[in-house]
């Protein structure tokens, strides 16, 4: 180290000099007066050579080499983000329309312990309701109030399918003024999501025919196909939910889930206060919407992921990964 600070010394005063005259002493180390005597460098061209602007530039070089990081390597330059396309013309959007019916038919082929776990809550949940449906009715009717059913208004307003598409109308509109995709995304959603609970609600009104509370006491009354009641199950709860289950689905931020199931839950409220359904059509109702968000939110086509996970394994003599895909 302490040779090369000595000749890159040397380098630097030669590179001071460069280009100025250089003298010697003449006469001697006897003359009395010394003799400056111009050296033939000067009669030289060594100033306008080739190594003259090396010389001079050395200094820079020196001081650049001597302030680089060792082994440092120059960032890269950060990549451009892929422009994102109009949800509105995703293709698999609109596919979704018809592929998400049989996946909701045969998710439970997909289950997994959770997925039973709430299954079976439901399925208890809904017959608890019908058994008790009689009894949940003369307690509500005997406690109606003016207040209640001014709360009740607005919950049927919530759960209405005009209030629905509107909320979906403003909410892409505004994703789209504000450049949120995901906002619309979310619309979008809800509106794939309002539309295939709506479609499976309407079926089932006329495959069960079943008799609203407030035209009869028995709640046994299912006339099937033809029948004049539509009360199983409740499409206003179903509704409800199901926008629920997807905005939770898409923001995951901590308050978002308690509201949006907290509205569905005053829409089904509502049901009961005005004895409108029976309380197994709003439980089973609110299901069904429950279900159909979350599998429209699961096969969303604008979800960032794939849903794939790969899991090392090993065995005696080798290995391998294991893939595993989300349906």
């Amino acid at each position: 180290m302490i040779r090369r600070l000595a000749f890159f010394s040397v380098l630097l005063a030669s590179a001071a000099q460069a280009g100025e005259p250089a003298y010697r002493w003449g006469g001697g180390l006897d003359t009395p007066h010394p003799v400056f005597v111009e050296s033939s460098w000067a009669e030289s061209s060594w100033a306008e050579s080739s190594w003259a602007e090396p010389a001079r530039q050395l200094p820079v070089l020196l001081a650049a080499a001597l302030d680089a990081t060792p082994g440092a390597v120059p960032p890269a330059p950060e990549p451009t983000p892929a422009p994102r396309g109009e949800p509105l013309l995703n293709d698999d959007y609109w596919l979704n329309y018809f592929n998400n019916i049989p996946r909701l038919f045969t998710a439970p082929t997909r289950f997994d312990t959770t997925d039973w776990i709430k299954t079976g809550a439901f399925v208890i949940a809904a017959g608890g309701a019908y058994l008790g449906d009689e009894h949940i009715r003369r307690f509500f009717r005997d406690h109606r109030t003016s207040t209640g059913d001014s709360i009740a208004a607005a919950g049927y307003r919530l759960g209405d399918g005009k209030t629905i598409l509107g909320g979906v109308a403003v909410a892409y509109a505004a994703g789209y003024a504000t450049e949120d995709v995901k906002l619309r995304n979310t619309a979008l959603l809800t509106l794939q999501a309002w539309a295939l609970t709506g479609g499976i609600t309407e079926a089932t009104k006329h495959l069960a025919g079943r008799q609203r509370p407030g035209y009869t006491d028995d709640k046994t009354q299912f006339d099937g196909w033809g029948g004049a009641g539509k009360s199983f199950f409740s499409g206003h709860a179903a509704n409800a939910f199901t926008v629920a289950a997807v905005v939770s689905e898409q923001y995951d931020d901590i308050w978002v889930a308690p509201v949006a199931y907290g509205l569905a839950g005053l829409v089904a409220w509502s049901r009961l206060n005005d004895n409108a359904h029976w309380a197994s059509d709003v439980v089973v109702g609110a299901g069904v919407g429950y279900a159909v968000g979350k599998l429209v939110a699961h096969f969303s086509p604008f979800r960032d992921d794939l849903g794939v996970t790969a899991t090392p394994m090993l065995a005696p003599g080798g290995g391998g990964v294991q893939l595993g895909f989300r349906f």
